[in-house]
């Protein structure tokens, strides 16, 4: 992994499997940083999805059920990205909306079933909850708001309060677990992800763009006292049909809706036998957990921190991706994650501090996707370059960097050029008293670029008063970083 923080400090990227038919041209979508594995996901929607459902009255009609659970599983086939059990239930409430929860629980209001058109309008809901789903953006947003508060040390996979924090801590301090906001508001940009992913869902599953877009145009003539919150939970970036309609043009689908109509109107008749339903509003207990609670920080300073000279042993590290190896200090120890991320520190130099874990002395290494976000659309098109160069993604890493460490600023006339295995490599460093340790620090960030202008970077980070001191151990583990771009990352 690596990182993007609410801040925008970014992380690995996973380019969404194209679909066969229409590899060639539909748009390439990049799902923003994630701590959480896919199997974090399911589990987190599966608990999620309990609370929620001992909160909302789920529709226990066979005959309705079957009939999104048909539309969705169709949708879900042709999804893309992590294989996760999606499941689809509907909620009887009037409101006109719809939402999904990490690693497969969709759910749809009843609302939209008795305002949608035809079987296409509701393909067109459910994909772009679908879509949100396969681009893990539930997951993400929690990552980007615990990334916030958790500093440097997250960028090599400690995960804040102590080495090896499980997802519970994690997910506690965010808000938890349940009808959490993070699960169920996005921002603009990740919206335009769903659109744009959906519209390519639909197409794969025989349904065609123009569904999600007519389905908008229906909420445009809906009476305002159904409350069509899908608006207000989902913003409407200013140009979202424009974007769905490029999309359809790119996959060179037919632009006729979807006439289905005959079983969805069955349908229909079969929910007005059932009287009206509530709207969320008056539903109880629907309220509760649905906003992240931030966790305070804590300023101080630490006791004095002593750690043991750096051996001028080495020994040799690569990641299980094997995209770079490095040597190090043989009496410093190797803190692991994923399949990138890892944090090399000497005893001591690491550890838990007012609640969160700081790197006082070591180094980060990682695989960094420059302009995931904000300055660059997670879109990409599927035609021509976008010419990074290795001093434009730095410029970005360090923005991200100081971002969520504002207390980091750049060290003037600090910036270096040279050759790191055959390839150019910058340097620069950073330096601030970090307001949780009470220290004042050096941080130096070395970057090269792989052939996909991604970066693997490293960040090596000392007291100031050390610098010096510790400069001939990051000079020796540059000169012996060595990069495998034939490896995935």
């Amino acid at each position: 992994m690596h990182p993007r923080m609410t801040s925008r400090v970014a992380a690995l990227v996973m380019t969404i499997a194209l679909l066969p038919a229409i590899a060639s041209a539909q748009t390439k979508i990049e799902p923003g940083w994630n701590l959480f594995s896919t199997n974090d996901d399911v589990q987190i929607g599966q608990q999620s999805a309990a609370q929620a459902e001992a909160q909302l009255p789920i529709l226990n009609d066979s005959q309705v059920t079957d009939y999104v659970n048909r539309i969705g599983a169709k949708l879900a086939a042709n999804a893309g990205g992590p294989n996760f059990p999606y499941r689809f239930k509907v909620v009887n409430a009037s409101d006109i909306n719809a939402f999904a929860l990490p690693g497969g629980p969709i759910y749809v209001n009843r609302g939209v079933l008795d305002q949608a058109k035809n079987e296409g309008e509701v393909a067109g809901v459910l994909a772009h909850e679908i879509a949100h789903v396969a681009l893990r953006h539930g997951t993400h947003q929690a990552s980007k708001s615990y990334g916030a508060q958790a500093g440097i040390s997250i960028l090599g996979g400690l995960l804040g309060g102590k080495i090896g924090q499980n997802t519970a801590n994690i997910l506690n301090t965010v808000g938890g677990i349940g009808l959490n906001a993070l699960f169920l508001k996005y921002s603009r940009d990740l919206e335009t992800q769903a659109d744009v992913r959906g519209s390519q869902i639909l197409a794969a599953s025989g349904y065609s763009p123009v569904d999600m877009v007519n389905f908008f145009h229906t909420l445009e003539s809906v009476d305002k006292s159904k409350k069509t919150n899908w608006l207000s939970d989902h913003p409407a970036p200013p140009d979202r049909v424009a974007r769905i309609q490029k999309e359809s043009q790119l996959l060179k689908v037919s632009a006729n809706p979807t006439t289905n109509v005959a079983e969805l109107n069955t349908v229909k008749n079969r929910l007005r036998g059932m009287g009206n339903a509530p709207v969320m509003g008056q539903i109880a207990g629907t309220t509760a957990n649905t906003s992240s609670t931030a966790r305070p920080s804590r300023g101080g300073t630490t006791s004095a921190i002593n750690v043991e000279a750096p051996s001028s042993t080495m020994r040799t590290y690569a990641p299980p991706s094997g995209v770079y190896q490095i040597s190090y200090p043989s009496n410093w120890r190797v803190y692991q994650q994923g399949n990138l991320a890892a944090t090399i520190a000497p005893e001591g130099g690491v550890g838990d501090i007012n609640g969160k874990s700081e790197v006082v002395y070591g180094a980060i290494l990682n695989h960094y996707s420059p302009f995931n976000s904000g300055s660059r659309s997670y879109l990409r098109g599927t035609t021509g370059s976008s010419n990074v160069t290795l001093q434009n993604a730095t410029n970005d890493l360090l923005g991200q960097i100081t971002q969520s460490s504002p207390h980091l600023k750049l060290v003037s006339s600090s910036g270096q050029q040279f050759n790191l295995d055959g390839r150019t490599a910058l340097a620069a460093s950073l330096r601030g008293t970090n307001p949780n340790t009470g220290i004042q620090e050096r941080v130096t960030v070395v970057t090269r670029q792989l052939g996909d202008e991604h970066l693997v970077y490293l960040l090596f980070i000392t007291p100031e008063k050390d610098a010096s001191r510790y400069s001939p151990v990051l000079q020796a583990m540059v000169n012996s970083m060595r990069v495998d771009e034939t490896q995935r990352h």
